[in-house]
């Protein structure tokens, strides 16, 4: 249902249907001199309601929907499609930089010293186990001879 201010408006414009027209004055007859008032009225103003023409009316309008609705700024994002290229670019190249400074390489193990193992003793508590050294280039092999053969399958480790 509309309220009585739709209705009255929409009665002065002449916008209500004929049955809504007559249900309305019927409930207000004191507004039809009001509405006679209002009609003289709008025929007096009618010809000096001419709107002028702007001179710079693209100009006008601009500047009044900047008031009305400012323009977006655009804040920088971290996320931004260059950002992120210029990022991954710069953590390639620190990884690529911290690869070349801490990983060792094979020129720099050619040059470092070989690992000597030097075997200080080789006698045992036991007479009848006897032990070897031989060393060959990269390798020192003790030989344990006259001792029991261990199992696979047994932990040495204890």
């Amino acid at each position: 249902m509309k309220t009585f201010e739709q209705l009255y408006t929409a009665w002065l414009d002449g916008a209500l249907s004929n049955e809504k027209a007559a249900a309305f004055e019927k409930q207000h007859p004191e507004l039809r001199q009001e509405r006679e008032e209002m009609l003289k009225l709008k025929r007096l103003l009618r010809p000096n309601l001419v709107p002028p023409e702007l001179t710079h009316s693209d100009f006008f309008t601009a500047k009044l929907m900047e008031q009305i609705v400012p323009p977006a700024r655009s804040q920088p994002s971290w996320f931004g499609v260059p950002r992120l290229a210029w990022g991954g670019i710069g953590s390639f190249a620190v990884a690529l930089l911290l690869f070349t400074a801490l990983v060792p390489h094979r020129q720099h193990i050619s040059q470092r010293q070989e690992y000597v193992a030097e075997v200080l003793k080789t006698t045992t508590p036991d007479p009848k186990i006897s032990a070897t050294v031989d060393s060959e280039t990269g390798i020192t092999l003790i030989k344990l001879d006259g001792m029991d053969k261990v199992p696979d399958d047994e932990d040495l480790g204890h």
